[in-house]
């Protein structure tokens, strides 16, 4: 009878090669951003990394977040990346060579995450403060990022004029 309740709690063992595949598509693709030179390339394999997120959040019984990460950043914002890029012009983004320290950064970075991951609490934990108390500057910050994007492209193409 015990192992009968604890096969019932166990997940079967496709739902758990799922998961396995999906995040080393997402850790695949994380790295593709990060390793790849050619800015086309870096933004598929966000998508990449878009999609194997999505399946996850599928695995989690999240079916609304599943479809609104394909939807809006898998599909819309993934696009408006590809226009950008191929607007400015990939080959304005030649790759200069990366930053003798920059692996030593990404590391801090990650450091500093870990830590404040462990002193804030969990993820939920977060959201909530996130969309409850500093919903407001969280919004703010949000348009701030679409203006400052704007402006760059405006610059860019003024730029371009005058030549």
């Amino acid at each position: 009878m015990l192992r009968r309740d604890c096969r019932r709690r166990n997940p079967n063992s496709l739902t758990i090669a799922i998961f396995f595949v999906a995040a080393a598509l997402a850790i695949l693709g994380a790295v593709g951003v990060v390793s790849f030179r050619e800015p086309i390339r870096c933004v598929l394999s966000l998508v990449v990394v878009m999609l194997a997120l999505s399946v996850l959040f599928l695995l989690l019984s999240a079916q609304f977040v599943f479809v609104v990460q394909i939807i809006v950043y898998a599909g819309a914002v993934m696009v408006l990346f590809l226009f950008v890029i191929a607007l400015l012009g990939p080959a304005r983004e030649a790759a200069r060579g990366r930053l003798r320290f920059q692996s030593w950064l990404a590391a801090l970075f990650m450091l500093v995450l870990l830590v404040l991951m462990s002193v804030f609490g969990t993820v939920q934990s977060i959201a909530v403060g996130l969309f409850t108390t500093y919903l407001y500057p969280f919004e703010l910050t949000s348009i701030l990022l679409l203006t400052a994007a704007i402006g760059a492209i405006y610059l860019s193409r003024r730029q371009l004029d005058d030549r």
